[in-house]
């Protein structure tokens, strides 16, 4: 039985780090300009080949955007990011816009292009003809239903296979969206996306100015552009069976914590799955692991949608978390003394998790603090490194995740 990908994203360096450590294959990064997230942090040029050098060093892929939509004004600078990319040899490249696949060909030829959702993947004619033309995976539109796709498997059976399996799922068809731009002179296309579907609204009626009335369904509220999140964890299984090649997770923009999180637990999905099939039942513990980072409400999207199922959130467009992100460990000092990184304030006395990278849940309780040359303090101070003491039923890795519920 082959053994599909997790691909999770990599908004920086930190979070490439983490989403390998907890399990990832593969990542999906991008530049400073011609992806869909500019506002992720990404890499600059040196950061870029940082990240791929430590990647390969790993043995594991990292696949780089270039899925913007281009002006003409753009293709200069494309032409000169696909000769750099060519340069450092990313294992695929995440492409769009026909005309930069085409000069990907010519400036970048030894490198795999994938389509990106951005291309409206919706039927299996359309992937046949990018498998003409040279592409190796086609990311599939997020439309789709679950048997659209197992036909579009049976039918294509040389294209490698991608879809989106958790995160955000954009109101347009496959985030192809003009409101961002419009509501606040940010393209989403362009990879500026104000999120604004999110937002509260009402309407106005053009002949009774300055009344205004809520949008609303089933009096739920008012937010009638903003999706829920996709989930489907408990589904993966059957994503496996029909031969799709790489699981996608959503959240360039998100933290160390839902890099870590979603890695280790599609992994570990996917893992139990394969290792015993006849057997399998999906873990629930792995469904609340996804309760406890941020999130708004989950939905499985369009893939095992039933008639009537409402995707959209009417209740609020505020995420929700089971569990507060503290830090992580960094390294392991001694005497129970951990070099550890800091995110929110920690106190002497705190009770806490340590989620690690193995998907276990380990108890803690922070004993002491220090700064990094050995004062001591009631609490940390500002996001960055200190020793604190750490009682714990075992010993904590690097990258332990270190967490409190949320109350």
């Amino acid at each position: 039985m082959k053994k599909p990908e997790i691909l999770s994203p990599a908004g920086n360096l930190e979070k490439l780090k983490f989403a390998f450590a907890y399990g990832a294959d593969a990542v999906y990064a991008a530049g400073k300009n011609y992806s869909l997230r500019n506002f992720s942090g990404n890499f600059d040029n040196a950061g870029l080949k940082e990240a791929v050098e430590y990647a390969h060093s790993i043995n594991k892929k990292i696949y780089i955007t270039v899925n913007v939509f281009p002006h003409n004004r753009d293709l200069e600078g494309i032409k000169n990011h696909l000769k750099f990319l060519n340069e450092i040899k990313p294992d695929g490249l995440i492409i769009s816009d026909l005309g930069v696949f085409s000069m990907a060909k010519k400036e970048a030829p030894g490198i795999p292009a994938h389509i990106s959702v951005q291309s409206n993947n919706l039927n299996y004619m359309e992937v046949n003809e990018w498998h003409s033309l040279g592409a190796k995976r086609i990311v599939l539109a997020r439309e789709l239903s679950f048997d659209e796709i197992r036909e579009i498997r049976e039918r294509c059976p040389q294209m490698e296979l991608e879809i989106f399996v958790h995160g955000a799922i954009c109101m347009s068809y496959s985030g192809r969206c003009l409101l961002s731009d419009y509501m606040a002179g940010r393209s989403a296309n362009s990879g500026e996306c104000a999120q604004s579907c999110r937002w509260s609204y009402e309407l106005t009626e053009e002949k009774r100015p300055g009344e205004r009335f809520p949008v609303e369904e089933d009096s739920r509220g008012s937010y009638i552009l903003n999706s829920k999140d996709l989930n489907t964890v408990n589904y993966l299984h059957e994503f496996i069976k029909i031969g799709v090649d790489s699981f996608k997770i959503e959240g360039r923009m998100k933290s160390a914590h839902y890099a870590a999180v979603t890695a280790a637990v599609y992994r570990a999905a996917r893992d139990k799955y394969i290792s015993n099939p006849a057997a399998y039942i999906p873990d629930l513990k792995l469904e609340d692991e996804l309760e406890r980072i941020s999130h708004r409400e989950y939905t499985r999207g369009f893939y095992f949608a039933k008639e009537g199922e409402v995707q959209q959130s009417f209740k609020s467009s505020d995420y929700i978390s089971k569990s507060v992100y503290m830090g992580h460990i960094t390294g392991k000092a001694e005497n129970g003394v951990y070099k550890a990184a800091a995110k929110n304030t920690l106190r002497i006395g705190d009770k806490l998790e340590a989620f690690t990278p193995d998907a276990r849940v380990i108890g803690a309780e922070v004993l002491s603090i220090k700064e990094p040359d050995g004062v001591e303090i009631s609490h940390t101070k500002g996001e960055r490194e200190y020793l604190i003491a750490i009682s714990a039923k075992e010993s904590l890795p690097v990258f332990a995740i270190l967490r409190k519920d949320n109350i």
